[in-house]
């Protein structure tokens, strides 16, 4: 070590040793002329102008934030390495009865509190208590969060193929299962274990589908579950699409399976709400708070999914890598606005179900929102192409 000249400092417990060895420490500093930190804890003959000296009785808190004076790291680069040893998930993977296979822990004031130990199993009544306290995420240690996800994918593929759930938690378990399949897709890639979740995820949610008259029933089911925007639209588009398939000649029963595929996947590549939730490349092109990759992540995110969809080691839907690609009404899989007549027709009926779960998803919060009539009219206004106009028709057969 001694023989390194790129050595910063150098910590030495002067009174675990019969000598003073911090001082023959500094005699080789000195000739070698090192340019080095030396800290000491206990007694040493060094002159203390070359080196600092602590107390052994000292705290080991405070010899650490001498430390970090010395070396110039900051309070915040020493949160961001906490930070980075723990790895935030959402609330809702936390599920009552569950036994957990990790520790815990939740974030106030950047601490990290520990709140369910290793084989705690989960009482409703605790969950309740942390929620009313607005905590939106649980952290787990950053090495065990393969071992967590893996265990969560199997209690909810046990939940997703249990036939007596109710339909509200049908809801709550698929809409945990989504975030699931969605984080594991973004952190390692779609796995097969990652697939095998998403298929249990797909048959539930066409079941839901297949259980729900009225889109205004279904709607009225996803705005009062806390689940992510991202869900919520990819079920309305699952029923509205499956709703315009049944009404067109040309459509099959592969393609349905497609669709479904499709509406499940499409945001793969977006991680947050607030990315799905900008449609449009002016608005942005203008955004004030998204960063550049940012931007083009939103921008490409159609073309992303397709590819990291084309690496899913299970055989995928034929033409579902087309679609996904297409989902936006882009021939290339980047933007929004360029709608593109040389598209699929299955990408026009993608397109057409999405414009509408976004118009009744914006007025989530209106006591009243638009009539069948008016979103039908809002939609036909914006794709007034020949292609288009000949699947249009299906939606006003659309039950609300």
């Amino acid at each position: 070590m001694i023989e390194d000249e790129q050595i910063e400092l150098v910590f030495i417990n002067n009174d675990a040793y019969s000598q003073d060895v911090a001082k023959d420490l500094w005699k080789i500093f000195e000739e070698r002329e090192l340019r080095a930190e030396l800290i000491v804890i206990g007694k040493t003959m060094v002159p203390q102008d070359y080196v600092t000296v602590f107390d052994s009785k000292i705290q080991l808190r405070d010899v650490l934030q001498s430390v970090a004076r010395i070396m110039g790291v900051t309070s915040k680069d020493m949160a961001e390495k906490v930070k980075d040893e723990y790895y935030p998930l959402p609330m809702e993977f936390v599920v009552p009865g569950w036994q957990t296979n990790v520790d815990i822990f939740v974030n106030q004031h950047n601490e990290y509190i520990k709140i369910f130990n290793e084989e705690d199993v989960i009482l409703s009544g605790e969950l309740e208590h942390l929620e009313e306290g607005d905590l939106q995420q649980i952290y787990i240690k950053s090495k065990k969060r393969l071992k967590f996800a893996n265990f969560v994918t199997i209690q909810l593929s046990a939940q997703l193929n249990n036939p007596d759930l109710t339909i509200d938690e049908r809801h709550r378990v698929t809409g945990v299962a989504y975030e699931m399949v969605m984080e594991q897709a973004r952190q390692i890639g779609i796995t097969h274990t990652t697939m095998d979740l998403a298929n249990d995820c797909m048959k539930s949610m066409k079941n839901i589908v297949k259980g729900v008259k009225k889109l205004d029933k279904l709607l009225s089911y996803l705005l009062r579950m806390p689940t992510s925007y991202r869900y919520k639209q990819s079920l309305l588009i699952n029923y509205i699409g499956s709703h315009i398939l049944k009404k067109m000649k040309w459509a099959s029963r592969d393609q349905l399976e497609v669709f479904t595929f499709c509406s499940f996947f499409h945001n793969i590549a977006l991680y947050k709400d607030a990315y799905v939730q900008i449609r449009d490349d002016e608005v942005l092109e203008k955004h004030k708070y998204l960063t550049r990759r940012e931007k083009e992540l939103i921008s490409k995110h159609a073309l992303a999914a397709a590819r990291l969809v084309s690496e899913v080691p299970d055989k995928i839907p034929y033409e579902a890598t087309i679609i996904l690609k297409q989902h936006h009404g882009t021939s290339n899989g980047i933007g929004f606005n360029n709608v593109s007549r040389k598209v699929s027709p299955l990408a026009m009926v993608f397109v057409l179900a999405e414009e509408w779960a976004n118009i009744v998803l914006d007025y989530e919060a209106e006591t009243k929102r638009p009539s069948r009539e008016e979103v039908y009219q809002q939609i036909a206004a914006k794709y007034s192409f020949p292609d288009y106009e000949s699947i249009l028709p299906a939606l006003q057969s659309l039950e609300i």
